[in-house]
Parts: C-alpha cells; sequence; structure tokens
C-alpha cells in the first residue's frame, strides 16, 4: 500500500497566516469600538430613507397641487442606479392604486401593516394635511445574494487585497528573517562537538525537515559548492535526494509519520573529490517522551571501501571458481584420456579391470549375479586387407555404437584387445546376459554395416561368448577367461554366434 503523503506549511508561512490573522482581528476589533470601517447596511438604510422621504414629498407636493397624473412620471424619474430604486407603487387610502411602476408587484413581499425593511419600504402620504394613502418602494437587495456579488463589493474586495499582499509580505520578509537565525542555538556546544566526533555523518531535522545541525563527517561527504546547510530543508539537497531509492516518501518523513525507525538505505552519491560514495542511512524518529515527533536523527555510513574491498572479493572468487572449473575439465579430459580407449570412447583395459574389480566385490558381498561378455568381430583382419585400415577403424567405432545401445547405464564396456571387447552386466542371470547378448549380435549384425554408408562395405558381424561368476574364481580375470573360452566356441561353431 502506497504510504499516505502529508502536507504541512513551512514555519514562515504559518507565522505570516497567523500574523495575517491577528491583523484582521485588530481591526475588526477597532471597528467595533470606533467604527472606523464604513456599515454597509448603515449607509444603504440612510440613502433609501432619504430616498424615500424626498420621492413622498415630491409626489405630496404634486398631490396638493392637483397634478396627480404627474405620480407615475415622478417615480420613474427616482428609479436611477444610484438610488437602488426598483419599483413603487401609490395606493390611497381606500387601497385603490393609483401608479405603479418597475418591479413591485414581483418584489414587494411585505403584508399590510407589517413594518418597513431595507428592501421594502412603505411612507404614509399627507395631502391637505390629512392621511391621502401610503408609497409602496421596493429596492435592490441591501446584502449581497451571491459570492461574486460579495466579491465585487468594494470593502471585501479591499479586505481580499490586504490580506494576500500582507500574507505574501510578511512570508517574504520571515522566511529571509528565518534564513539567517541560527537554529544551533537551540543545541548546545557539546552536542555539537561530541557529534563532530563521529565518524558517521549525522543530520538532525526539525519536523518539517529543516537542518538544526550537520555534523564534520556530513559535510565532508558533500561535493563543493553545497554551501551553508543550517536552516534548510533536507528535501532541497538534490545531492541527497537523487541518491535516494526512488520512493513516494522522503525516509526522514516516513520515519516521523510512522514513528519507526528506517534503517539500511543504500545511496549513491558524488563525493567531495568527484567519486560516487556508497552510503548507509538509517533515519529514527525523535519524540519528546509522551509519544510527540520533535524531530528526526539521520545517520550516514560511508561503506565505499568496503563495497571496493567487497567487490575485489568477488572478482577474486570469480577468477579462482574459474580456474578451479578449468583445472576439473583437465581433470576430466586426464581422465578420459587415462581411462578411454581413444579411438571408441569406451574404457580402456586398464580402466575395465580395474572396475572389474569392484564388480566381482560387490557381486560376492550382495550375492547377486555377476555375468561377462566376450566378443569380437568376424574376420576383421580380412576387413582390414581389403578395404584398408581407415575402414576398419569405422568398422570398430559402429560396432562399439551398437554394443552401447543396448547396454544399461551401470553395465561396463571396455576395449580389451584390437577387435575385442569385454562386457560386465551386474545384477544379470546367465539366462538375461544370453539374451542381452544375442540382442546385441543382431544389432550389430543388421546396422554396422549400414552405418558404413559407402557403396562398397563389407559384411560386418560379431561372435559371443558369455559366462557367470561363480564364488570361488580367482578374481575378474577368471570370470572373462571364462567367457573368453566361451567366445572360442563360437568363433569354432561358425562364427556370428553366442554361445
Amino acid at each position: 500500500m502506497m504510504p499516505r503523503l502529508r502536507f504541512s506549511l513551512s514555519p514562515a508561512s504559518r507565522v505570516a497566516i497567523g500574523l495575517v490573522s491577528l491583523m484582521l482581528t485588530l481591526l475588526l476589533m477597532a471597528d467595533v469600538v470606533t467604527g472606523v470601517l464604513p456599515s454597509r447596511l448603515g449607509e444603504a438604510k440612510r440613502a433609501r430613507e432619504a430616498t424615500a422621504q424626498l420621492l413622498a414629498t415630491r409626489l405630496t407636493t404634486a398631490l396638493n397641487a392637483g397634478r396627480a397624473e404627474q405620480v407615475g412620471t415622478l417615480m420613474a424619474s427616482a428609479m436611477t442606479p444610484e438610488s437602488a430604486l426598483q419599483g413603487g407603487a401609490l395606493f390611497t387610502a381606500d387601497g385603490r392604486l393609483l401608479a405603479q411602476r418597475g418591479n413591485h408587484p414581483k418584489g414587494w413581499t411585505l403584508a399590510p401593516a407589517e413594518p418597513s425593511t431595507l428592501d421594502n419600504i412603505r411612507v404614509p402620504i399627507i395631502a391637505d394635511e390629512r392621511p391621502w394613502g401610503e408609497l409602496q418602494l421596493v429596492f435592490a437587495p441591501a446584502l449581497p445574494l451571491s459570492l461574486g456579488y460579495w466579491l465585487r463589493d468594494p470593502l471585501v474586495q479591499a479586505i481580499i487585497f490586504v490580506t494576500v499582499f500582507a500574507f505574501i509580505a510578511f512570508h517574504l520578509y520571515l522566511r529571509r528573517m528565518m534564513r539567517y537565525m541560527d537554529p544551533n542555538a537551540a543545541v548546545p556546544e557539546r552536542v555539537r562537538t561530541a557529534f563532530d566526533t563521529l565518524s558517521e555523518g549525522v543530520l538532525v531535522l526539525d519536523p518539517e525537515g529543516s537542518i538544526m545541525l550537520a555534523n564534520r563527517a556530513f559535510k565532508n561527504m558533500l561535493p563543493p559548492g553545497v554551501g551553508a546547510l543550517t536552516g534548510l530543508n533536507a528535501s532541497s539537497l538534490d545531492w541527497l535526494v537523487n541518491g535516494l531509492p526512488a520512493k513516494s516518501e522522503l525516509p526522514w518523513t516516513e520515519a516521523m509519520r510512522s514513528k519507526a525507525p528506517q534503517l539500511g538505505l543504500p545511496l549513491r552519491v558524488q563525493g567531495p573529490n568527484g567519486a560516487n560514495l556508497d552510503l548507509v542511512m538509517n533515519c529514527s524518529p525523535i519524540d519528546d517522551g509522551r509519544g510527540r515527533v520533535r524531530g528526526c536523527l539521520a545517520t550516514f555510513s560511508d561503506v565505499t571501501e568496503l563495497h571496493e574491498r567487497t567487490e575485489g572479493l568477488r572478482v577474486a572468487l570469480e577468477a579462482l571458481s574459474a580456474s578451479q572449473r578449468e583445472i576439473e575439465q583437465k581433470n576430466e579430459e586426464l581422465t578420459l584420456q587415462a581411462t578411454r580407449d581413444p579411438l571408441t570412447g569406451c574404457l580402456n583395459r586398464r580402466a575395465l579391470m580395474d572396475l572389474a574389480d569392484k564388480r566381482v566385490a560387490e557381486a560376492t558381498r550382495d550375492a547377486t549375479p555377476l555375468c561377462c561378455i566376450m566378443c569380437d568381430i568376424d574376420h576383421f583382419k580380412s576387413i582390414n586387407d581389403q578395404f584398408g585400415h581407415a575402414l576398419g577403424d569405422r568398422v570398430i567405432q559402429a560396432s562399439v555404437r551398437s554394443l552401447n545401445s543396448g547396454l544399461r547405464g551401470d553395465d561396463l564396456l571396455g576395449r580389451y584387445g584390437g577387435e575385442e571387447f569385454c562386457i560386465l552386466l551386474p545384477r544379470t542371470s546367465l539366462e538375461q546376459a544370453f539374451e542381452v547378448a544375442e540382442r546385441l549380435r543382431h544389432e550389430v549384425d543388421t546396422h554396422v554395416g549400414i552405418a558404413l554408408r559407402q557403396p562398397a562395405r563389407p559384411k560386418v558381424t560379431m561372435s559371443f561368448g558369455v559366462a557367470l561368476w561363480a564364488p570361488g574364481m580367482d578374481g575378474p580375470a577368471a570370470l572373462i577367461d571364462l567367457a573368453d573360452q566361451a567366445l572360442y566356441r563360437s568363433k569354432q561353431g561358425g562364427r556370428n554366434r553366442v554361445s
């Protein structure tokens, strides 16, 4: 959830608002006591009463002179913008309407015998020293009926003008004055000295984020040309704000709002010599012991050297790891060279015999069967003589591929001699080993010749001999010799068979 931003006025703005409010209050109090401000209602009342009396006098004179036809003309001539008179009517004593002008029908709201108001004024007419009738006058509303009407009032405009420009003047003056005030005066000298002894940069901020104190270590982190810090708002330090992680709220503001420390914030800023500095910032709110936040303490730890050492160590570890991988690769290559036949990639005879000892030991320990298959390529010498040694090597390679395709992952295949191969099958009975050998024989007979991919190719077959390990045998050599004897019987029996 995004943190809620808090809007706050600067101290100069708050003081300026207070001074303007005090000024307006004093002005209103002076008006109550001395009447220094003109009364809109009082002036309107006096002016309207004078207009009504003057018009009534004129109408009485006209009536006494017998010129009743001039009544309407006299009322119309009195309705001017200056008088605010909008309508009027003259009634005789018996209620008969003698003359009417303007918006009298709509604007007159008084009931009979109801006293006059600022907007509706009734005046008795006396003719020949006896009551003749009544003059009813309708004036424009004395009080504003809309905001626009209020704003057009000269007195309201004067108050708004004074308020706005007084606030601007007070604000500019107070901001300049506060810039020259020293907030450090509120911090004892011994406290500033103690902060200057710290190796970490320290800022003490007021609730508005203005800098009350900056120790020597923090000032030493700044690039040239920053200037005096005391009294500045921390948010105005681009050097600091631009180095912070992208967040919607400044860390010291968040710490004071949430009353919880903001720890471990990484910063990368430009140092005094132009090089980048890696800093870690911590912000802790300062309260007065009663839960009210009075400011924030921000500390800055320079971890540039630590990061450089860490980076150097990382580079060294990567180089060491690369060297180790290269050594392991070389060892694997050496192991392959020492244990693998270079032509076929299967185990050489030495590696085969080493692993055969382990397989015999496992079979003896676990009482599981172990079989050996010996096989060689039939008539291989004639293949070399007829087609050349290059094709002979390809025949050996293709034969090994066919043998490998029919073996399990833990079966062993090794080159025992030139065209002779040995296969060890752990946990395999004699019947199962015979089936494997028969499947391998068929695979070689079917695919090796085709795999040579040339028009003139030999018919390639292999003969197989299978033997089962029995307790009491004299090591794997005896098992291999027994399988070799079976292979010899296959050769004697016509080749391309399993014995």
